[in-house]
């Protein structure tokens, strides 16, 4: 277990857990929170033995957001927080993002403001019941940041995008799974365990098809039919020639599960 003092971090078979671990402040994000997080997340993905990454938050919140009470010495300063955003938290989304592993979020409680883009970044979202996003920024004329705007829109279109951003609305955890943000709504009880679960089952797929199918749907959003064949054509090739492809067609003809190795 690595020793960090805002997040936690500890591996189960191969899913490494990350658990933002400030209950007290509903894991809020602090700098401190943010370098942690950013070097947990960097942690399992340097892990060649982790295959899934599993986030989630201690307590009754996911994350809400920034930590308004941690003093910023140079907010008044001009460009401030646009360093500080490219600086410490678009690290922590590109990390998520731009990782071959899959990135499952399990969200309990409020998933507020950067909270929402860090849960809205993973690959897979499970949420509890009683769980939801929110974009209260307007609120305190701010705009949502992290991608906030590219995973509302991808999602929601841009209407209602438009509509939860202006009037600062909450997403609930069935909406989010209506809408196609999340992938399913659990007990809260249950919560961890069914989404341990769930990244336990994915650490028996390829992880070749896991890897490049998250880059293929990632570069899908920009690119044309296509552009997306031909990536696919590309990309197929690598797998054509990968021995999990041999071991799975092998395994398919024995009847008999795949043992996949990642090459």
């Amino acid at each position: 277990m690595s020793d960090y003092e805002t997040v936690s971090y500890r591996t189960d078979e191969q899913v490494a857990i990350i658990t933002l671990n400030r209950p007290q402040a509903r894991n809020a994000l602090t700098a401190q929170m943010r370098a942690e997080l950013y070097a947990a997340i960097r942690e399992a993905n340097n892990d060649n033995n982790v295959r899934v990454v599993l986030l989630t938050g201690a307590g009754k919140g996911f994350c809400a957001g920034a930590d308004l009470v941690e003093a910023y010495p140079d907010s008044d300063k001009d460009g401030f927080i646009t360093h500080q955003l490219r600086t410490e938290y678009h690290p922590i989304i590109q990390a998520i993002t731009e990782s071959p592993k899959p990135f499952m979020s399990a969200i309990n409680g409020a998933a507020a403001g950067i909270g929402a883009a860090i849960a809205m970044a993973c690959d897979l979202m499970v949420m509890a019941e009683d769980a939801f996003l929110y974009s209260a920024f307007g609120a305190i004329s701010l705009i949502p940041d992290g991608g906030t705007h590219w995973f509302l829109s991808r999602n929601l279109g841009n209407k209602k995008a438009f509509e939860m951003i202006a009037f600062s609305q909450r997403l609930s955890a069935e909406q989010c799974v209506h809408y196609g943000v999340a992938n399913c709504v659990v007990d809260a009880q249950h919560l961890q365990e069914e989404a341990l679960g769930w990244a336990r089952s994915l650490t028996d797929l390829a992880p070749l098809t896991l890897q490049y199918s998250k880059q293929l749907l990632r570069e899908a959003s920009t690119a044309t039919l296509a552009q997306t064949m031909e990536r696919e054509a590309q990309i197929q090739n690598i797998h054509y020639r990968s021995e999990d492809f041999k071991e799975g067609a092998q395994a398919f003809l024995e009847k008999r599960a795949a043992k996949f190795q990642g090459r």
